[in-house]
């Protein structure tokens, strides 16, 4: 009976140190809502606060920093004469999840021509090249009253492009709008 009690005990004691997944993962939320879960051996393309760009994968996270393991991927020509990548290992590092100041979008994310402001910045000189080239062909004044709103127009475009670029960038800037948690 005492054999019982005793090993009872240390079961106790032992199940009192466990904690589930206490500082394991790092959340990146969107609003309060996790949209993407870092664990130990994630791949992270991140920037530091130093506008560092690095890639890594985690090896462990914790309640205040984060291990990483540091590579990079290198263009290198195959014996074949084609184009492939070279994987570099740099080594461990070890940062506090505050340092990060945006994270990549994952690989394979969409991004339309129409969001990030692509097609703006192409139509809006395309246009106004062809009212200039038009008016030069067809022996008008090039910036008569007639085609000085029209070539404005082609520089506003190109503008709304450009504005429309810098609200939509292609990673997740952390501050206002996306936060990291570890959980």
């Amino acid at each position: 009976m005492k054999k019982i009690i005793s090993i009872f005990i240390i079961l106790i004691v032992s199940l009192s140190q466990l904690n589930a997944q206490g500082g394991s993962v790092l959340a990146l939320k969107d609003h309060g809502v996790i949209v993407h879960s870092y664990v130990s051996g994630s791949y992270m393309n991140i920037e530091l606060s130093n506008h560092q760009w690095i890639t890594a994968i985690i090896q462990k996270v914790q309640s205040d920093s984060i291990h990483l393991n540091l590579y990079s991927l290198q263009p290198m020509t195959t014996v074949y004469g084609t184009w492939g990548e070279d994987t570099l290992k740099l080594g461990p590092l070890t940062i506090h999840f505050n340092e990060i100041i945006s994270v990549a979008f994952e690989k394979g994310h969409y991004t339309s021509v129409f969001t990030n402001g692509t097609f703006l910045k192409v139509a809006g000189p395309l246009y106004t090249g062809l009212n200039i080239t038009n008016s030069i062909i067809n022996k008008e004044p090039v910036f008569g009253s007639r085609n000085i709103s029209q070539i404005a127009a082609g520089i506003v475009a190109w503008f709304l492009g450009d504005w429309q670029a810098k609200k939509n960038p292609n990673y997740r800037p952390i501050g206002k709008r996306f936060t990291l948690e570890v959980i």
